[in-house]
């Protein structure tokens, strides 16, 4: 009997594990389809679009009379009649959504309307009344009833161009963070767009939906069958458009849905020779089509939804590799499959005149450890990044000034990144970035170190930034540094913080209030959840949170989270112990099962 229940319990750890890590891949960032529901009375309603479970963003359109001292008015086409309240109904269906995940915005503007804004005082009128009528302000009138929306669509294609920026500024000030307000916008491929472009300069908008139809210079040319104008379109928003955080392909769902003008692209030249080259940029988000009605027509969700999810950013595991001997060697960690991200660590000497060094616990001789060239480049040949982790928890490291910042700054460049020396510490495999885990001594001069590494970035050779900041926000050491938006990517640790963790109580509360202040917070970039990958991984366990609790209560929650980049785990040697991250090798099996 002993051996039996010794056996039900491994079966049953595994299987939690496993749930969790597929749980991890099934709600990743995935490349989501935004749809545009309200102008035509064939689409099916609100809560049956949100049934279909093909969309993660529905756009009401449209609010297309407002500003200038007129009383706004909603245009739902015949779905209801907005006189009278007569489309308060729509708010059941708006929680219908929002209960499964689904982003519900109003979208202003569209293409026949009469609205415009005339001075800043006007568009803080409209802000406001979209604030009280649509967000979670109070009115006595609210048009969809008492359903509060997750945000304002900027489709302005009529009128002044002006003052949008502000109307923008206003709604992004009514955000709280339990409660942010979320702005879109589905500017014209011509890029700058005339009448949103400012405003999307000025202001960090969640989603930009790119209408690349209708427009010649920047569409899919149908008589010639060429992507090539509407390529080199996506990488100028996605090269110029740095303050928003995902870019989507806004595309007609049928070729009746585009103007005279065109750019419908069939369903398999997306798939073939679009998707997989849009999917690389950073801030790709997904789809949008234009619109329900005539994606019910075509039926266009249905036959791209399997693409988009094949080529998601799925959310990916990151994982600290460095300060166990008995934790595989850098090679064997990368071959298991379970990782995107591999942070060595760490170079804890460093600044202040120092000469640095390096400090990999057994692994090799900190003065040479060139036999690590070869375990990086077999990471990287799979896609795996690897950074090497400055800090740590033990070390002698600061930084004294601006000057010694970038002389760091250089000493990396040339000894681990792409410049040249004699004393590369792990030989001449270029790494991809630089991690900084900053928990001790100054807190100054970190913000001009990631400026000087991220100046030595080139086309095609990016070097990438990331940071492990404690999960209370600010975090003391890093704070400035993160203001820089120049991380690509930031692991916050999420244990051996009471205030901000986990409780062994079970509630979830305090982290997740935790991740939505930095996940409303943090300048660009992709955010991750950190934990220990083991009770024996945190101080004390502290921190530590059981599969069943991570996939239950948390993923469901933060993976909506428009930055939302994945999972780091302390560290690979605490992961081999407890398996924390075992699923990733199987995933494909269990997904097929």
């Amino acid at each position: 009997m002993a051996r039996d229940n010794s056996q039900q319990l491994i079966i049953f750890l595994v299987l939690g594990i496993i749930s969790t890590l597929a749980f991890l891949v099934q709600t990743s960032n995935a490349g989501g389809i935004a749809i545009y529901w309200g102008q035509a009375s064939n689409e099916e309603t609100l809560m049956a679009t949100c049934k279909s479970g093909r969309y993660k963003y529905v756009m009401i359109s449209f609010l297309n009379k407002f500003g200038n001292g007129q009383n706004p008015q909603l245009n739902l086409a015949s779905h209801c009649n907005p006189v009278g309240g007569g489309c308060r109904v729509a708010s059941k269906g708006i929680k219908a959504c929002q209960k499964k995940g689904i982003k519900v915005f109003l979208s202003i503007g569209g293409g026949i309307g009469k609205y415009t804004l005339t001075s800043k005082a006007d568009a803080k009128k409209v802000a406001d009344y979209l604030w009280h009528n649509f967000l979670g302000g109070k009115s006595s009138s609210r048009p969809l009833g008492d359903a509060v929306l997750d945000g304002i669509d900027f489709d302005i294609e009529l009128g002044n161009p002006n003052y949008y920026d502000d109307l923008a500024r206003f709604l992004k000030g009514r955000s709280t963070s339990k409660r942010p307000v979320l702005l879109s916008a589905a500017p014209q491929c011509i890029y700058p767009d005339r009448f949103v472009g400012e405003a999307l300069k000025a202001v960090s908008f969640d989603y930009v939906w790119v209408q690349f139809y209708n427009n010649g210079p920047c569409q899919y040319d149908s008589k010639t069958d060429s992507v090539k104008k509407l390529l080199k379109s996506w990488e100028e928003w996605n090269k110029n458009l740095t303050k928003a955080k995902k870019i989507f392909m806004g595309l007609p769902a049928a070729r009746k849905a585009a103007g005279k003008v065109g750019g419908y692209i069939p369903a398999s030249e997306l798939k073939s020779r679009v998707l997989p080259k849009i999917k690389k940029s950073k801030k790709y988000g997904g789809v949008m089509l234009w619109n329900k009605f005539w994606d019910v027509q075509n039926k266009y969700s249905n036959a791209i939804v399997g693409t988009l999810i094949q080529f998601t950013h799925a959310g990916g595991i990151a994982i600290y590799w460095g300060q166990n001997v008995n934790e595989g060697t850098l090679a064997q960690t990368c071959a298991t499959g379970r990782y995107s991200y591999v942070i060595i660590a760490f170079l804890n000497k460093f600044g202040n005149g120092q000469t640095p060094q390096i400090n990999l616990s057994g692994h090799c001789n900190p003065t040479r450890c060139a036999i690590a060239s070869q375990g990086i480049r077999s990471c990287q040949s799979k896609g795996i990044k690897v950074m090497l982790s400055l800090g740590g928890g033990l070390g002698t490291y600061s930084l004294s000034s601006p000057a010694d910042a970038k002389n760091v700054a250089d000493y990396l460049w040339n000894n681990f990144l792409g410049g040249t020396s004699t004393s590369r510490p792990l030989g001449d495999a270029v790494l991809d970035g630089i991690d900084f885990d900053i928990e001790l001594g100054s807190t100054k001069y970190w913000e001009d170190l990631a400026t000087n590494l991220k100046g030595y970035s080139k086309v095609g050779r990016p070097v990438y930034l990331s940071a492990a900041p404690q999960c209370p926000y600010p975090d003391h050491f890093l704070g400035n540094a993160l203001n820089t938006g120049l991380f690509d990517y930031v692991w916050i640790q999420f244990y051996n913080n009471p205030s901000c963790q986990y409780s062994s109580s079970g509630n979830v509360n305090t982290l997740l209030s935790s991740w939505n202040g930095w996940s409303n917070s943090i300048k660009g970039g992709k955010i991750f959840l950190g934990l220990p990958a083991s009770p024996a991984a945190a101080s004390t366990g502290t921190g530590y949170i059981p599969p069943n609790v991570v996939t239950s209560q948390i993923l469901p929650v933060i993976k909506n989270s428009a930055n939302y980049g994945g999972v780091m785990l302390w560290s690979k040697y605490y992961d081999d112990k407890n398996g924390y991250s075992s699923i990733a090798a199987t995933d494909n099996s269990v997904q097929v099962q």
